[in-house]
Formats: C-alpha cells, structure tokens, sequence
C-alpha cells in the first residue's frame, strides 16, 4: 500500500471526521456486522461517549485496529511513538495532552498534532485554539492509539530528568496506574468482562464475584441463592479488569486501601442492565462484587410471578392498601425482601397517591414513585430523611431496612400520623419480628398500635423441569447447568395482629407464647408452606432444609 500524506487543516479547524460514515464503511468491510453498529450506536447514546469509544468497550475492535482504520478512513499517516524523534510543543501542558488523548509535536517549528479520537470535536476546538493567533500555519494530522500517546508522555517526563529522590515513589505510582489504565481499555479485557456479564445474564444470576486468593483467581456466579464456579480469568488480566469495574463505576483506581460503592449502567445485546459494585481490601488485593438487576425483567415483576400463593398476596395487599400503619417483610438477607416490596409499590403506584422511598441504595427506579437514597457521609440518614419527607405529605413510605432505634421510631411516628409504611426487618419468622422491635426500643404499645401486618419469606430452589422425574434430582442436565434446580419460587408466612397477640405483647411479649397464639388463629409457618410445594413437586426436601434451617423443624 501506498503510503498517504498526512493531511493538513486550517489553524484553528476542527478536522472534518464523520463517525457515522466511518461505521458504515466498518460494516461494509465485514469488520463489524449491522448488528454491531446498532448497538455501537445504542451503547454511545445510552452512555453518553462517542461512537469509537462505543466499539472499544464493546470489544469490537482493538485499540490499535481502530487507529490503522481510522488512518486509512481520514488519508491520515499511523503515528509510530519508536520513530518519533520531535518533542512535545512547551507551550501545551502535559496533563490537557493527556486528558484530551492527543500530542501537540513541535516538527522544526512546524506543528503536528497526533490524536486517538478525532470525533471529540470539544477537545479539538480547545487544542487548536492555541493556533488561532498563526492564521496561516497548518497543522499536520497522524492517527495513533490513546495506549501510545500516554506512553510516549510518560517517556518523555523521564527523559526531562525531573525525578529526584523525593518525586520518583509518585512519578512511579503515576506511570504504573496509567499503564494500568491503558490495560483496562485493552480488546481482551473488555471482552472477557461483558462476556462474563453476558454469561451472568443468562443463567439470570444475582451476582458476579471477582476474587483473588493466594495462589488463585475465583470468577463465582451466584445463580439461584448459590455460588457457582466459572471459569476465571488468566493472572494477568486480573488488575486490569478491576481498574475497567472502576472505571466504569467512576471510582477512584489509585484507591486500594478502602472498600469503594459505585453503579454501572450498560446495554448488552438490547437489554439494559444496571450494575451495584462493591470494592473491599483483601489480604491478597482487592475484590469486586457486582449486583446485576436486569431492569427488563425487573419491571414485569408481580408477587404472583414469584411463586406467593393467593391468601398471601391478598393479605398483602389488604394491608399495604390502607391508610395508616406498618406492613414488615423479614427475612434473612438475600431471601427478596425488597424485589416483594418493589412489587406491591408497582401496585399501588397512582396519580391519586404520593409514594415516596428512602432507600440504601436505590434498587430499582420506578416511574411515578420519588427514591431517595441515603448517604451517611453527609448526615442523610434514615432517621433524618424521614423526619423531611413528612413535611411532603406522602400517602406511603417505603423505608428500605429499619436498622435501629432511629428509624424505628421515625416509621412509627409516621405510621400512626397517618402515613401507610412499608418496610424489611432481618429476622427469621413472624414471631421472632415482634420481639425485635421491642429490642431495638420500640414500645410495646406503640407496636400494638401501628403494626397492621408482619410477613416472613425465603426463596426456594425449583426442581428443574427438564431433569426431574418421579425418583427425584437426577445428575443435571444442560438447562440446570448440571446443578439439579432451576429458577427460585417464594414460600411466605403473613399475619396480621390479633387481640391476643396484641395482649402478650403488653405482657411482655415472650416469643414462645405469641407463636402459640398465631397458630391458634390459623397461622401457617413457614414449614408448613414449604411442605405444600415439596409435596406438589415445585421443591424437595433437601432445598427446604437448606434453606429454611432451623425453621425447617419448627
């Protein structure tokens, strides 16, 4: 091939790039399908980047295919940071040449300009606005990957000789984490984390967990309550892919010393999929743990959907739907406590009535409801978010967890002034939520006058439908993944206040007694509800054990 000339353009130009042609010409070459670009489009406009930052994160094309076609498509020379032997212009900072991943080379006196994305028009208008002041100078343009611009910087800031005894510990941190930075971007990286998130996507796991121990690295889905192993990725890749989580969470990848919350949102073979991850310190780095909620499959959700038999759901809503009071789901973490309380909202959510969460954090975004998400650092707690809400006059307060006295007192202050309040509380059982609340200093009295109804719940594996037959579990087959169970159904046990509960607990509220007299008002524990789907062949015995416990013998 012949080489081009590097083109040239006015001081003070934008160069002329249209990326929506620079796409079709992709498409037209067989690099990337038609069904690539859509979603190269889809994913720059659902996360606000450009169209070739798009096809990077995708994984479509590496860094350094990207810049050979973007140097073809523009006539443009490919930069080679071993050949180059002129100096960065003085005059143009290091950090803004970094920043806007491009380098400002002073050629003889003759400016040349080397960039990686010539579709960041805003950058380029504050490059070239240094030449505004030469109207008839002009700049020659080379393409080149953003990896090799940082590194051709980093190069050069050695060479300059300023690493004295004092700086060269920061110097190094610097150019360990823009290496660092650059891995992450890398065509590999990517690709092995949105395969990973693909693959998660569809066996409909809750969580991703990224670990590193001694002398190994664990990939673990969490698929129906369960850790299921995958395969990991190699040693190499492993920083790299914590530094892409952070980076597209927005944290900070020079922190290693404390745990870091952020969100991820995506788009992935047409679905959007929102991401809550955690980073934590270990003693062999740091891990990462990633909540998926496929907001597709979320929207659609009914208690109905998630296996809650009739008189429970109508007991429910029997409650939620009055004017005044408390409605407890409880239940152990992990046992979809708040996926239950999404969907009794979805239900009552009207023009007629305001409904307003406080949330840590903020699960599921849903129209027509005003979520508010706590943030200690800066004093929005519970307790004090709900002490303003009141003043918006809401019909119903969803509060994510009542945690301590605080905001135990706060909901029931609300409750009885006339606001209905839904909420979760970690306790084993109905009986055990009532005993709680008297812990945590909450009057006897005060629970005789607010609670309207306690719900406990767990999530129980399904038997799968493929591999299932009358003997019982088989070895697995593909559609179980070989584990036996597939998808998970609710049990639940619901109560409401009776007078004789509600004079036990003025007498002090022994555990032992109210379960007594539950059950002699009809109360169906939790055992009770498992059995009914062991017996009708949705569950076995083995899955109720282990997931009900010690309330399994009750």
């Amino acid at each position: 091939m012949t080489p081009l000339t590097p083109p040239t353009t006015p001081a003070g130009v934008t160069p002329q790039f249209d990326a929506r042609r620079f796409i079709e010409r992709l498409v037209a070459q067989s690099e990337i399908s038609l069904d690539d670009a859509r979603l190269v489009q889809e994913v720059a406009r659902q996360n606000g980047v450009s169209r070739l930052r798009a096809l990077l994160d995708l994984g479509l094309l590496s860094e350094s295919s990207l810049a050979d076609r973007l140097a073809s498509f523009m006539g443009c020379a490919r930069w080679n940071a071993q050949d180059e032997s002129a100096e960065p212009a003085l005059d143009v900072p290091e950090e803004f040449m970094r920043s806007v991943g491009a380098l400002v080379l002073d050629d003889d006196g003759r400016p040349r300009v080397v960039i990686a994305d010539p579709s960041d028009h805003h950058a380029w208008d504050a490059l070239l606005g240094r030449f505004e002041d030469a109207p008839h100078a002009e700049l020659r343009i080379e393409v080149a990957t953003l990896k090799d611009i940082h590194a051709y910087l980093e190069l050069k800031r050695e060479s300059v000789g300023r690493a004295d005894a004092a700086s060269a510990t920061p110097l190094d941190v610097s150019s360990e984490l823009s290496a660092l930075r650059d891995m992450a971007s890398e065509a590999p990286v990517i690709r092995f984390f949105n395969q990973a998130v693909e693959r998660a996507m569809e066996l409909e796991a809750s969580d991703i967990h990224l670990e590193r121990f001694d002398r190994r690295i664990s990939l673990r889905f969490r698929v129906d309550g369960i850790l299921i192993e995958q395969p990991p990725p190699p040693a190499n890749l492993y920083e790299p892919l914590l530094c892409r989580v952070k980076i597209m969470s927005n944290l900070d990848i020079a922190e290693r010393r404390r745990a870091q919350d952020g969100r991820i949102r995506l788009r992935l073979r047409g679905r959007n999929v929102d991401m809550r991850v955690s980073i934590v310190p270990t003693m062999y780095g740091q891990d990462a743990a990633i909540r998926l909620q496929d907001r597709q499959r979320l929207s659609g959700i009914s208690l109905t959907h998630l296996g809650f038999q009739p008189e429970h759901i109508e007991g429910l809503f029997k409650v939620a739907s009055k004017s005044h009071g408390i409605l407890l789901i409880t239940g152990p973490t992990g046992s979809g406590k708040t996926t239950t309380l999404y969907a009794i909202l979805q239900q009552l959510v009207s023009s007629e009535i305001k409904i307003v969460t406080v949330e840590d954090p903020v699960e599921y975004a849903m129209d027509g409801v005003n979520q508010i998400q706590v943030n200690p650092a800066i004093n929005l707690t519970f307790g004090n978010t709900l002490r303003n809400i009141l003043r918006h006059d809401p019909d119903v307060i969803l509060i994510g967890e009542i945690r301590d006295k605080e905001t135990a007192e706060m909901a029931f202050q609300a409750a009885l002034t006339g606001h209905m309040v839904l909420s979760t509380l970690h306790t084993n059982d109905v009986p055990g939520t009532f005993v709680r609340l008297v812990d945590m200093g909450v009057e006897p009295y005060l629970v005789n006058a607010a609670v309207e109804g306690v719900s406990a719940q767990r999530l129980l594996r399904r038997l799968c439908p493929t591999c299932h037959g009358a003997e019982g579990v088989k070895d697995g087959c593909r559609t179980c993944g070989g584990i036996g169970y597939r998808g998970r159904v609710g049990v639940m046990e619901f109560a409401t206040l009776s007078t004789a509960v509600k004079r036990i607990m003025l007498e002090g509220g022994e555990e032992h007694r109210i379960r007594e007299a539950l059950a002699s008002s009809g109360y169906e524990s939790l055992h009770t509800a498992a059995r009914k789907l062991v017996t009708s062949g949705v569950t076995d015995e083995a899955e109720v054990a282990r997931a009900l416990g010690q309330a399994a013998s009750l």
